[in-house]
């Protein structure tokens, strides 16, 4: 959260980016891991304010790959549904205009609103609506969860910023809270430095 910014320097753990969706291109060498929940006032600010500076700059550039895990908190009961929702739009294509909505939309999640934004977005209405129900995903969404507790995070947003090889992330940083553009940018620029020999 802001002004509750937490930055941990590990011993480079490595992690499994196999099956999250990624925004950017898929030669970038830096990587940003978010976990997130749809229902979080600091996700939707963050995704407003310092992402939309980072996507320009950085993820648009070609520089940076930007990738989504779910972080459902106990205490958002929209959370799970709006994340089966943005993984059923994934089906269709649309998985990060899907999820820019929910967040956008975050006063009004539910059922109607995913069905709205689903017409919106011309996806197929009959498959999105099985898909919602396919427990599949929630199991999926178990398993970032269950993921994110392993690294110990327990608020939203959290991210982990590093170098990617294949389906892997090498941590070089880790943030809790919603970090100001100014920290990702040094960061990204730290990893793009060669090592120094």
């Amino acid at each position: 959260r802001e002004g509750n910014v937490r930055i941990i320097e590990h011993s480079a753990p490595r992690v499994d980016l196999k099956g999250a969706p990624r925004l950017g291109s898929s030669t970038a060498k830096i990587g940003i891991v978010e976990y997130s929940d749809y229902q979080c006032l600091y996700c939707r600010d963050f995704h407003r304010k310092q992402f939309a500076r980072i996507r320009q700059e950085y993820i648009d550039t070609g520089l940076v790959q930007f990738i989504h895990r779910d972080l459902p908190l106990k205490m958002h009961p929209h959370s799970v549904p709006a994340a089966v929702a943005a993984r059923c739009a994934r089906a269709q294509g649309r998985f990060w205009d899907m999820h820019d909505a929910l967040l956008d939309n975050q006063g009004r999640l539910g059922p109607e609103l995913y069905a709205k934004l689903a017409r919106e977005m011309k996806l197929d209405e009959v498959k999105f609506s099985a898909c919602l129900g396919e427990p599949v995903h929630e199991q999926d969404i178990a398993r970032d969860l269950f993921m994110a507790k392993r690294l110990g995070f327990s608020g939203t947003p959290s991210f982990l910023i590093g170098t990617i090889e294949g389906d892997t992330l090498t941590v070089a940083r880790e943030a809790r809270g919603a970090p100001a553009f100014e920290m990702f940018a040094q960061e990204i620029e730290k990893l793009r430095q060669p090592p120094s020999r």
